[in-house]
């Protein structure tokens, strides 16, 4: 019985194959496949690297933060502010048109506690310094005042991939700071558009 099966098997698709490709005739049709997928609008940023430094140094904290550090903030003999600047250098691809933002929380370096009213000059002791900020992204450059923030942005028509350049300089001079820590934070802010 086996062997019936077997060769019955072995028959049928033998003769059946012959038969339909003679009986039937075939007409040509058109089909079509679509495949699609949408790429969100987005931009990505990496860790920044500092590219260089006069009296700062930048520790990374992550691929989204980091700390700029002022080595000696004050001079020892006069508690003046000394000359200070870093760039940064952020790795960017944006795949849509896009706009960059920097901000200062604070408008420039506040003393912990301090009055950002308390400015240096004049007879008395300051406790708050503003500095500089400048940015170069996709061919465009800006700068402002850590006080003036607001305005330092960056609206790009295209798509972009690159390293955006973020120059921190604080000049030296200007009159005494009050001793302590002073701090502020920069957010760089990249927005794709929808």
């Amino acid at each position: 019985m086996r062997k019936f099966l077997l060769l019955a098997s072995a028959v049928i698709p033998i003769v059946t194959f012959p038969v339909s490709a003679s009986a039937q005739q075939f007409d040509e049709g058109d089909q079509r496949l679509e495949i699609a997928g949408i790429a969100p609008a987005a931009c990505v940023l990496s860790a920044p690297i500092a590219t260089n430094g006069t009296n700062a140094e930048f520790n990374p904290g992550g691929a989204s933060s980091g700390e700029v550090r002022i080595i000696q903030l004050v001079g020892a003999t006069d508690a003046e502010p000394l000359p200070t600047s870093i760039n940064l250098s952020i790795p960017v691809i944006c795949n849509a048109s896009h706009r960059i933002q920097v901000r200062s929380q604070n408008g420039g370096l506040l003393r912990d506690g301090g009055n950002a009213a308390s400015r240096q000059g004049g007879q008395g002791f300051g406790e708050f310094l503003p500095y500089r900020l400048s940015l170069d992204w996709a061919g465009y450059q800006r700068g402002a005042t850590s006080e003036t923030t607001q305005d330092l942005e960056i609206g790009a028509a295209r798509s972009a991939a690159g390293r955006a350049t973020l120059a921190i300089d604080l000049s030296g001079g200007g009159g005494p700071l009050v001793a302590g820590r002073y701090f502020d934070a920069i957010i760089v802010e990249f927005e794709a558009a929808n």
